[in-house]
């Protein structure tokens, strides 16, 4: 039997998640407050439209849908502005959600992303291979087509019938706020949220937001491949997840780097550069 794997890709944005974030325990007026103060929500936006969404749209394989989830209560003018990034992406969704548990409001919009892709194929798929993503955040070029080749190669040789992840170790690390080693070179030794996706069946019994990145080998079979530089993930001091630059990372020159930003993630390294409070020091 064919197997239509279907690849969704879900990138919250400032969702006010009654659940799994640092802020969640703040009532909802707070917590709404906090997501969207003008400053804030500027630099979200550049964070999106500058790193995770061109990264997207340089995808070689482009039969991918990835949704925008947001909140319905984000004020007019955001709402407006994430429309008209849909406009721009065909492979882009957005999706407004009343508050509710994280996990629910990611598998409502893995759904989204599913009837999306069999809208535009005009058929059912059988499966669906969920990525997540953050929107300070980049993937590699080359992310949606390795992930699909991975998930089909799992899937045809018997070994994703029960939910399965396929994530990708290595990456870059963006210190925005370290101008004399801004870039680090890492491999994770364990799933990292970002390059990392869940195989399910289509009816997405579960999905990757299920359980903590760092715990899902714990629970379901993971396949870590440790090729290529897969991810661009940025440190810039108000990340919920507290990130830093892993103890064992290798620091990466500045022109390396640079090439690397070109060519595995199809960004422009003087217009991110340009987010950095003080420019890179050439002699890094």
């Amino acid at each position: 039997m064919t197997t239509a794997n279907a690849i969704v890709g879900v990138l919250r944005f400032s969702y006010p998640a009654k659940e799994g974030f640092s802020v969640s325990c703040l009532d909802e007026a707070e917590l709404e407050a906090h997501l969207y103060a003008p400053e804030r929500m500027q630099a979200r936006f550049e964070y999106l439209e500058r790193i995770a969404l061109p990264s997207l749209a340089a995808q070689t394989d482009m039969g991918f849908a990835c949704v925008i989830l947001a909140g319905k209560t984000l004020p007019w003018r955001f709402k407006a502005r994430l429309r008209a990034l849909e406009e721009r992406h065909p492979f882009l969704r957005v999706a407004f959600m009343e508050r509710m548990g994280a996990l629910a409001a990611a598998k409502r919009s893995f759904r989204r992303g599913l009837e999306m892709l069999e809208q535009a194929s005009g058929s059912a798929a059988t499966h669906c291979t969920g990525f997540r993503m953050d929107d300070d955040d980049a993937v590699a070029v080359d992310y949606v087509a390795k992930t699909r080749a991975r998930a089909d190669a799992l899937l045809g040789a018997g070994l994703a019938d029960a939910p399965t992840v396929v994530a990708f170790a290595r990456g870059i690390y963006w210190d925005l706020h370290e101008p004399a080693l801004p870039y680090a070179d890492f491999r994770e030794p364990q799933p990292l949220g970002l390059a990392c996706a869940m195989i399910t069946t289509a009816d997405l019994p579960t999905c990757v937001y299920r359980y903590n990145h760092r715990k899902l080998p714990g629970q379901v079979p993971t396949f870590m491949d440790p090729e290529g530089f897969m991810f661009l993930r940025t440190l810039h001091g108000h990340n919920d997840s507290g990130r830093s630059i892993p103890p064992h990372a290798k620091p990466l020159p500045l022109g390396r780097a640079r090439g690397l930003i070109r060519e595995r993630f199809a960004l422009d390294p003087a217009d991110l550069e340009a987010l950095m409070p003080d420019p890179p020091l050439e002699a890094s």
